[in-house]
């Protein structure tokens, strides 16, 4: 193709308008072959040149982008002199020079990206940006809060300062099997050498699996060892984006100097029964764009599950194989999480009398309990989230930057629990939601497994003696106070 003036890619490309294209040429926004070219009469060769907007290419159909999970034994190379097997020769790309985008080790797997995308490549690889990745590990022994404290707060290994960005116990697949404290997932924005190794092996501990599970915005996903598959445009626009946020957190960067501030997360909010936890949720999610999850519906979809398999509570035995057997799982529509059982959305049955009537006896099971504490970690480690429910900052979530703990007096939340109930279709008079709302604090405060505590280092508010906006207004002032 023919040498053509830079409007007019910009324009055929789709990115604008001729004359918001001169706009962006002229404000320094667009560069060819990684030279800003800031004069109209600027030209290029579409066919040839690599011409980017903001950084990001402006005519991507040149370039490829594959998801690969890399199996142990594959380098992470182009090619081997030895013949030892690498990442491209995974991937059939003809027509493309294929590079993986940073590197695992040979002993390692999982989540690696390959393009032949410059731009791409240098945003997500670049030490200044150091986008944040996740790895799921199991190591030789188990490795208690202190050592996962201490790898938080940083090592020393080889005159090298190593430091994950937070480390938490999980199960082997991210299931609602039993939480192993052999198995972490770890994430860290660093790319040192063999770092997640390299930092474990100073707390005692030997890496037996390193798998990597996400790169920013993309996930692993089902790919099995060796599989691979193309990326979607929105995914490739995500990695962009979040290459863009990293490079702007580099201290003294003009972007730096401009970029939004970075709000706590996960944040933990927990509280009795109808103390306003539902409304401060959704206000701070909206405020803050954190995905909500309401851990109570998790256990009113179990009390659901055992329901209809006729299992009763008192049958704690049966009813932790049920929670065992991964019926629960939780999606996400509209920044708030839902539940289903079987692939079933039940999320809007969860209010029924029965549930409703049961859900506490259920909920009180230890190892039940613990099933579903495991899969509220994991959802958290990997949104930027919050939770709500009874023990989220003092049991599923204890290292939360923020928790709130709301109070208000019984018969505050008698009648709020009177309204609740009217607004879902049922009919219960003062004294029965008293009663209700009685029961409940007992049952809670009791049990044996997670009773409802003030979390150590939460922040209480009494939501009686507050309206809702004054409740909210506090909470927002703590987040932003702890904003950087």
């Amino acid at each position: 193709m023919a040498v053509e003036r830079l409007q007019k890619i910009l324009s055929n490309a789709g990115v604008a308008s001729r004359r918001s294209a001169e706009a962006m040429i002229v404000a320094g926004r667009v560069a060819v072959n990684g030279k800003t070219l800031d004069k109209l009469g600027a030209r290029a060769d579409p066919d040839k040149d690599e011409i980017t907007l903001d950084g990001t290419p402006v005519l991507r159909e040149r370039y490829r982008y594959v998801a690969l999970h890399k199996p142990t034994g594959v380098l992470s190379t182009t090619r081997d002199e030895r013949g030892r097997p690498t990442v491209t020769s995974l991937v059939d790309a003809p027509g493309a020079t294929l590079h993986p985008v940073g590197r695992l080790d040979l002993e390692s797997e999982g989540l690696i990206l390959l393009t032949n995308d410059g731009a791409l490549t240098e945003l997500l690889t670049h030490p200044r940006h150091e986008v944040r990745k996740e790895y799921l590990v199991a190591i030789d022994q188990p490795l208690g809060r202190k050592g996962r404290d201490r790898l938080v707060r940083g090592v020393r290994h080889e005159g090298e300062r190593l430091k994950a960005d937070s480390v938490q116990v999980v199960s082997p697949r991210g299931s609602a099997e039993r939480p192993d404290p052999r198995w972490l997932l770890v994430a860290l924005h660093g790319g040192r050498k063999r770092e997640i190794r390299r930092m474990l092996s100073v707390v005692g501990r030997r890496v037996v699996t390193l798998r990597r599970v996400r790169i920013g915005p993309l996930t692993l996903g089902a790919l099995g060892p060796g599989e691979s598959r193309d990326l979607t445009p929105e995914e490739v626009q995500a990695l962009y984006d979040a290459g863009k946020r990293a490079e702007a957190r580099e201290p003294g960067s003009m972007a730096a100097a401009t970029m939004k501030p970075q709000h706590p997360h996960p944040v933990a909010i927990d509280g009795p029964a109808a103390s306003g936890k539902s409304t401060l949720a959704r206000a701070l999610a909206e405020r803050f764009g954190y995905v909500l999850l309401d851990t109570g519906l998790m256990y009113r979809a179990f009390t659901l599950a055992a329901l209809r398999a006729g299992v009763p509570a008192s049958d704690a035995a049966a009813c932790t194989e049920l929670a065992r057997g991964g019926g629960l799982s939780l999606t996400v529509q509209d920044r708030e999480a839902r539940v289903a059982l079987d692939g079933e959305d039940v999320t809007d049955l969860l209010r029924s009398p029965e549930v409703e009537a049961n859900v506490s006896a259920y909920s009180a099971i230890a190892e039940v309990r613990r099933e579903l504490v495991a899969q509220q970690r994991l959802f958290a480690a990997q949104r930027r989230s919050l939770l709500v429910g009874r023990d989220i900052g003092s049991v599923v979530l204890p290292g939360a930057p923020v928790k709130f703990y709301l109070q208000a007096a019984e018969a505050v939340r008698a009648q709020r629990r009177g309204e609740q109930a009217a607004e879902w279709g049922e009919q219960q008079s003062a004294s029965e939601a008293e009663r209700d709302i009685s029961g409940r604090d007992e049952t809670d405060s009791t049990r044996a497994a997670s009773p409802l505590v003030v979390p150590e280092g939460a922040i209480v508010i009494d939501s009686g003696e507050l309206d809702a906006d004054a409740m909210i207004a506090a909470a927002i002032a703590a987040i932003e106070e702890r904003s950087t």
